[in-house]
């Protein structure tokens, strides 16, 4: 009979053996999460989750808000400002506004077209880091491989984004064997202005970090985003972004709810 010794000592040397794997070759392993992050952004669940914000959103004041998850985007009730319940009338002032939404989706779906447009970034930031940016094994954060990058100097970025994107370096962590997304930080390290500064600039020392969890036995989230980017586009209008986002006390909720029920959720 195999000796439980035996068989805890085979079990180290597997798990020693695929780190060693993906220290050998992060691209491949960086490859596989970017491409399981596309994936479960198509198969997602929704949610439903407490959020506090700071953010140009909530007039740099902390927001305590129930966010429902739906086919139209977030759906926000403000619970708190500055640790603060809403009095009376803020409450009967967010039950209108609510219904509002309810009774005329498409000004919803409208709102909703920016926060679309971050998890597409990130999605874009991801798949570029195997060709955009030298990956180099950094060790463990927590249980989680962590790589180091720096832009690739034989990489010629196409259009805009890419371009943002190729002056950025920091570090990634993901989660193995599931090749999972368990933190991103990013610090944009020189300026790129665009039409020699004439349509935009976004300047040096912009930088971001998300980080996602298991939130149960299948699902990943994302917990903590933040956000920090300045400049300016077109001359005269600032590009000025400052965002710092946790969420707890995430839930799963039903796919294809309409947006009546997620009012009704928010409420509870």
């Amino acid at each position: 009979m195999v000796g439980f010794k035996h068989v805890l000592a085979m079990g180290l040397l597997t798990a020693a053996c695929l780190h060693t794997a993906a220290a050998q070759d992060p691209v491949s392993t960086v490859i596989r999460m970017a491409a399981n992050e596309k994936a479960a952004r198509v198969t997602r669940n929704h949610f439903i989750f407490l959020s506090k914000e700071k953010s140009t959103r909530t007039n740099n004041q902390l927001w305590t808000e129930r966010v429902v998850e739906t086919d139209d985007g977030p759906l926000r009730r403000l619970l708190r400002i500055d640790g603060r319940p809403l009095t009376p009338d803020e409450s009967s002032a967010e039950d209108r506004r609510l219904q509002a939404i309810a009774n005329n989706p498409d000004d919803f779906r409208r709102l909703n077209e920016s926060s679309k447009d971050d998890e597409a970034h990130l999605l874009g930031l991801l798949s570029n880091l195997p060709t955009a940016f030298v990956l180099t094994p950094a060790g463990r954060d927590d249980d989680c491989t962590r790589f180091t990058f720096k832009p690739n100097p034989s990489f010629q970025p196409s259009g805009m984004e890419q371009r943002v994107i190729h002056v950025m370096e920091g570090t990634v962590s993901l989660k193995e064997p599931e090749d999972r997304l368990c933190l991103l930080q990013a610090r944009i390290a020189q300026p790129v202005a665009f039409g020699f500064g004439i349509f935009g600039r976004i300047n040096e020392g912009g930088n971001f970090t998300v980080e996602r969890h298991l939130v149960n036995d299948h699902d990943w989230k994302t917990l903590h985003m933040a956000v920090h980017l300045d400049g300016k586009i077109l001359m005269m209008k600032t590009l000025a972004r400052d965002q710092e986002t946790q969420r707890s006390d995430v839930r799963v909720v039903p796919l294809h709810i309409p947006l009546q029920q997620a009012v009704d959720l928010s409420k509870q």
